[in-house]
């Protein structure tokens, strides 16, 4: 009879329900490139390549050429935002660190490795005492004989579809504001220079 009634509760429920999101991410430090995943429900959604060369962030889908940012691009800037605005909206459920690495000396590389355990360890006691109920681990895999630096980080999260959304209207706003902020600055450089001369 009343079932008109029915869709705005529905949609809330929509908005309210959960979303399991997997992002799997590696980074080898001498290289300064890696792997980005991004899993839906275990379902891959996206898969980038990137890259960090002169101060600029190079992406790659596995169909196109690559694509160049500078790091304070409005594209850079509404990422990180996006980024700052999720982080507090999230559940985390699991937080995994893999990493191999050697310098070609025995005696450096467990040194490395074990001022790098104890980092996480700092880091991951800090992280419990914020989502206590996240599982965390280390994998580490210590190459003596080789010279290599990488790193992989497995993240579990769920969050709801209104904190995505309201996270990317904050973004973009962000970052429009800085697109006007930067057009502003480089206006005020003009009418200065035209002034001085």
């Amino acid at each position: 009879m009343y079932f008109y009634l029915l869709i705005p509760a529905v949609l809330i429920l929509i908005l309210m329900m959960p979303i399991f999101l997997e992002f799997k991410v590696t980074l080898d430090a001498k290289t300064l490139s890696g792997v980005l995943s991004v899993f839906l429900f275990k379902i891959k959604l996206h898969h980038l390549i990137y890259k960090f060369e002169k101060g600029k962030l190079i992406i790659q889908d596995e169909e196109s050429k690559g694509q160049e940012f500078d790091l304070d691009s409005r594209e850079v800037v509404f990422y990180k935002d996006l980024i700052s605005e999720v982080k507090d909206k999230t559940r985390l459920k699991e937080l995994f660190v893999f990493y191999n690495v050697g310098f070609n000396d025995a005696f450096v590389t467990a040194m490395a490795c074990g001022a790098i355990n104890n980092a996480l360890l700092i880091f991951f006691t800090a992280i419990k005492n914020q989502k206590p109920t996240a599982s965390l681990g280390v994998y580490d895999t210590v190459s003596y004989n080789r010279d290599l630096c990488e790193f992989a980080v497995k993240i579990k999260i769920t969050i709801t579809l209104f904190d995505i959304l309201y996270a990317l209207l904050m973004a973009y706003i962000t970052s429009v504001r800085f697109v006007h902020q930067k057009n502003a600055e480089k206006t005020g450089e003009n009418l200065s220079a035209k002034s001085e001369s």
